[in-house]
Protein backbone atom coordinates (compact mmCIF):
# COMPACT_ATOMS: atom_id res chain seq x y z
CA UNK A 1 0.00 0.00 0.00
CA UNK A 2 1.15 3.51 -0.79
CA UNK A 3 0.13 6.72 0.89
CA UNK A 4 -0.25 9.79 -1.27
CA UNK A 5 -0.22 13.56 -0.94
CA UNK A 6 -3.16 15.26 -2.65
CA UNK A 7 -2.36 18.09 -5.07
CA UNK A 8 -4.50 20.42 -7.14
CA UNK A 9 -4.73 19.96 -10.87
CA UNK A 10 -4.09 23.58 -11.85
CA UNK A 11 -5.89 23.09 -15.14
CA UNK A 12 -9.07 23.69 -13.09
CA UNK A 13 -10.27 26.61 -11.01
CA UNK A 14 -9.06 26.99 -7.42
CA UNK A 15 -11.14 28.20 -4.48
CA UNK A 16 -10.53 31.04 -2.07
CA UNK A 17 -12.55 31.97 1.00
CA UNK A 18 -13.22 35.72 1.27
CA UNK A 19 -12.13 37.06 4.66
CA UNK A 20 -15.37 39.00 5.10
CA UNK A 21 -17.34 35.75 4.69
CA UNK A 22 -15.45 34.15 7.57
CA UNK A 23 -15.76 37.20 9.81
CA UNK A 24 -19.47 37.63 9.12
CA UNK A 25 -20.49 33.98 9.44
CA UNK A 26 -17.95 32.52 11.88
CA UNK A 27 -16.94 35.57 13.92
CA UNK A 28 -14.31 38.28 13.75
CA UNK A 29 -11.70 36.20 15.56
CA UNK A 30 -12.11 33.09 13.40
CA UNK A 31 -9.14 32.25 11.17
CA UNK A 32 -10.70 29.35 9.23
CA UNK A 33 -9.64 30.89 5.90
CA UNK A 34 -5.93 30.73 6.80
CA UNK A 35 -5.55 28.34 9.74
CA UNK A 36 -5.07 24.70 8.75
CA UNK A 37 -5.04 23.36 12.33
CA UNK A 38 -7.40 20.41 12.95
CA UNK A 39 -10.19 22.33 14.67
CA UNK A 40 -13.80 21.14 14.42
CA UNK A 41 -16.13 23.83 13.08
CA UNK A 42 -19.45 22.03 12.62
CA UNK A 43 -20.92 23.39 15.89
CA UNK A 44 -20.35 27.03 14.86
CA UNK A 45 -21.09 26.55 11.13
CA UNK A 46 -24.60 28.02 11.02
CA UNK A 47 -24.83 28.82 7.29
CA UNK A 48 -22.79 27.96 4.19
CA UNK A 49 -19.69 30.02 3.42
CA UNK A 50 -19.37 31.53 -0.05
CA UNK A 51 -16.32 30.40 -2.05
CA UNK A 52 -14.69 32.33 -4.88
CA UNK A 53 -13.42 30.15 -7.73
CA UNK A 54 -10.88 31.21 -10.34
CA UNK A 55 -7.31 30.58 -11.52
CA UNK A 56 -4.86 29.84 -8.69
CA UNK A 57 -2.66 32.73 -9.84
CA UNK A 58 -4.30 36.02 -10.74
CA UNK A 59 -4.00 36.77 -14.44
CA UNK A 60 -3.39 33.15 -15.42
CA UNK A 61 -5.71 31.06 -17.57
CA UNK A 62 -6.88 27.56 -16.75
CA UNK A 63 -7.08 24.89 -19.43
CA UNK A 64 -10.52 23.93 -18.12
CA UNK A 65 -12.25 27.07 -16.91
CA UNK A 66 -14.59 25.19 -14.65
CA UNK A 67 -15.11 24.30 -11.02
CA UNK A 68 -13.56 20.91 -10.24
CA UNK A 69 -15.13 18.09 -8.28
CA UNK A 70 -12.31 18.29 -5.72
CA UNK A 71 -9.81 20.98 -4.72
CA UNK A 72 -7.34 21.12 -1.84
CA UNK A 73 -6.56 24.36 0.02
CA UNK A 74 -5.26 25.14 3.51
CA UNK A 75 -5.32 21.50 4.57
CA UNK A 76 -8.94 20.96 3.51
CA UNK A 77 -10.80 19.51 0.52
CA UNK A 78 -13.59 21.12 -1.46
CA UNK A 79 -16.13 18.58 -2.71
CA UNK A 80 -18.72 19.31 -5.37
CA UNK A 81 -22.15 17.76 -4.86
CA UNK A 82 -21.04 15.03 -7.28
CA UNK A 83 -17.88 14.30 -5.27
CA UNK A 84 -19.84 14.40 -2.01
CA UNK A 85 -22.33 11.81 -3.29
CA UNK A 86 -19.45 9.50 -4.28
CA UNK A 87 -17.16 9.98 -1.27
CA UNK A 88 -19.30 10.95 1.73
CA UNK A 89 -19.63 7.45 3.19
CA UNK A 90 -15.90 6.76 2.78
CA UNK A 91 -14.77 10.02 4.37
CA UNK A 92 -17.20 10.65 7.21
CA UNK A 93 -15.07 8.90 9.87
CA UNK A 94 -12.04 11.11 9.03
CA UNK A 95 -13.50 14.57 9.55
CA UNK A 96 -16.46 16.86 9.01
CA UNK A 97 -18.36 18.19 6.00
CA UNK A 98 -19.03 21.92 6.07
CA UNK A 99 -21.60 23.26 3.56
CA UNK A 100 -20.47 25.94 1.10
CA UNK A 101 -21.97 27.83 -1.82
CA UNK A 102 -20.38 29.35 -4.89
CA UNK A 103 -21.63 31.08 -7.99
CA UNK A 104 -23.78 28.49 -9.71
CA UNK A 105 -23.69 25.72 -7.13
CA UNK A 106 -23.29 24.18 -3.71
CA UNK A 107 -20.80 21.78 -2.18
CA UNK A 108 -18.80 21.04 0.95
CA UNK A 109 -15.44 21.68 2.50
CA UNK A 110 -14.17 18.48 4.08
CA UNK A 111 -12.18 19.33 7.19
CA UNK A 112 -9.90 16.34 8.00
CA UNK A 113 -9.66 15.67 11.74
CA UNK A 114 -7.67 12.42 11.64
CA UNK A 115 -4.08 13.32 12.56
CA UNK A 116 -1.21 10.88 12.02
CA UNK A 117 0.60 11.80 15.23
CA UNK A 118 -2.52 11.18 17.34
CA UNK A 119 -2.10 7.50 16.42
CA UNK A 120 1.72 7.32 16.66
CA UNK A 121 1.77 6.95 12.87
CA UNK A 122 4.64 9.38 12.18
CA UNK A 123 7.69 7.39 11.13
CA UNK A 124 10.43 9.18 13.09
CA UNK A 125 13.14 7.10 11.43
CA UNK A 126 12.60 8.75 8.03
CA UNK A 127 10.92 12.08 8.85
CA UNK A 128 13.43 14.94 8.69
CA UNK A 129 13.42 18.74 8.54
CA UNK A 130 16.07 21.26 7.51
CA UNK A 131 17.66 23.87 9.79
CA UNK A 132 14.65 26.16 9.23
CA UNK A 133 12.16 23.50 10.29
CA UNK A 134 10.98 22.89 6.72
CA UNK A 135 9.99 19.29 6.10
CA UNK A 136 12.51 17.42 3.94
CA UNK A 137 11.14 13.91 4.20
CA UNK A 138 7.93 12.56 5.68
CA UNK A 139 7.18 8.98 6.60
CA UNK A 140 3.85 7.63 7.82
CA UNK A 141 3.21 4.18 9.27
CA UNK A 142 -0.06 3.33 7.55
CA UNK A 143 -0.77 0.34 9.78
CA UNK A 144 -0.91 2.69 12.81
CA UNK A 145 -3.68 4.81 11.31
CA UNK A 146 -7.23 3.92 12.36
CA UNK A 147 -8.79 1.14 10.33
CA UNK A 148 -10.64 2.45 7.24
CA UNK A 149 -8.78 5.78 7.27
CA UNK A 150 -9.07 7.43 3.87
CA UNK A 151 -7.78 10.97 4.45
CA UNK A 152 -5.61 12.48 7.18
CA UNK A 153 -3.31 15.36 8.09
CA UNK A 154 0.02 15.54 9.83
CA UNK A 155 1.39 17.87 12.51
CA UNK A 156 4.93 17.50 11.11
CA UNK A 157 3.59 19.16 7.94
CA UNK A 158 2.00 21.95 10.02
CA UNK A 159 -1.37 20.51 8.91
CA UNK A 160 -0.99 22.09 5.45
CA UNK A 161 -1.12 18.91 3.38
CA UNK A 162 -3.96 16.47 2.90
CA UNK A 163 -2.81 12.86 2.65
CA UNK A 164 -4.71 9.78 1.61
CA UNK A 165 -4.63 6.02 1.31
CA UNK A 166 -4.76 3.98 -1.88
CA UNK A 167 -8.43 3.30 -1.14
CA UNK A 168 -9.27 7.00 -1.42
CA UNK A 169 -7.18 7.38 -4.57
CA UNK A 170 -9.04 4.46 -6.15
CA UNK A 171 -12.43 5.86 -5.11
CA UNK A 172 -11.63 9.22 -6.75
CA UNK A 173 -10.29 7.61 -9.91
CA UNK A 174 -13.10 5.05 -10.19
CA UNK A 175 -15.69 7.85 -9.91
CA UNK A 176 -13.88 9.94 -12.56
CA UNK A 177 -13.70 12.97 -10.27
CA UNK A 178 -11.74 16.00 -11.45
CA UNK A 179 -9.49 18.60 -9.84
CA UNK A 180 -6.79 16.73 -7.94
CA UNK A 181 -3.96 14.29 -8.49
CA UNK A 182 -1.82 12.20 -6.17
CA UNK A 183 1.92 12.09 -5.48
CA UNK A 184 3.70 9.43 -3.38
CA UNK A 185 6.35 11.87 -2.06
CA UNK A 186 4.55 13.00 1.09
CA UNK A 187 6.93 15.89 1.78
CA UNK A 188 6.66 17.32 -1.75
CA UNK A 189 4.40 20.35 -1.39
CA UNK A 190 4.60 21.21 -5.10
CA UNK A 191 3.71 17.86 -6.69
CA UNK A 192 4.59 17.37 -10.33
CA UNK A 193 4.67 20.03 -13.00
CA UNK A 194 1.58 18.47 -14.55
CA UNK A 195 -0.92 15.80 -13.54
CA UNK A 196 -0.29 14.23 -16.93
CA UNK A 197 3.15 13.27 -15.58
CA UNK A 198 1.46 10.64 -13.40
Amino acid sequence: MTLQRIHNDDRYFFYAIPIDEVMEKLGENCTFHMNSAPIAYSESWKEPLFLDFGPAMEGEKCEFEEIPDLCVNIGRLFLSERAYSQLHEDLKQDGEFLPVVYEGGTGYIFNPLTIAEDHDALDQSVTTADEFGELQNLGILEDKLPESTMVFKCKADFYHGVFCTDAFKRAVEDAGLTGIYFHPDLSNIFGATSPAAH
